[in-house]
């Protein structure tokens, strides 16, 4: 099961050669992450409690340019691993069938209260297994 989220172009995202630079593909993974993480539901994006996610990790591809346009890009996200405090959330920027960009965010479960990373939830694990699907 896989999450998508509308990305639109912004003129500023847009550098002299007339593509989006390669520095906002990680703003718009950003983007699409958080949406992402929202919609699994619970206390995901929580800024007053102690446990939240890291990210420790975040590759991105680029494939081909992506052009100023007013429609948006849709960018997939699914999970492709759970490990004991760690998940791998897969992403893709997408132009109809053809892929524009693929990344690979490697999130952890860390406790703010003592800097360190944390074990996943079981309610975690649950909402994570929902999203599960193989690597591309």
């Amino acid at each position: 099961m896989r999450h998508t989220y509308d990305c639109r172009v912004r003129w500023s995202d847009v550098d002299a050669y007339g593509h989006v630079n390669n520095v906002k593909y990680f703003e718009y993974y950003q983007e699409a992450r958080i949406a992402f993480l929202q919609e699994l539901g619970g206390d995901w994006t929580n800024s007053a409690g102690s446990e939240r996610f890291v990210v420790a990790r975040l590759t991105v591809d680029y494939r081909r340019p992506i052009m100023f346009r007013a429609d948006p890009f849709p960018i997939d996200s699914w999970v492709t691993r759970i490990g004991n405090s760690s998940y791998d959330v897969r992403s893709q920027i997408r132009d109809g069938d053809e892929v524009l960009s693929r990344a690979v965010a490697v999130l952890v479960g860390y406790n703010m209260t003592t800097s360190r990373s944390r074990p996943l939830s079981n309610a975690e694990r649950a909402a994570l297994n929902g999203m599960l699907e193989p690597a591309w």
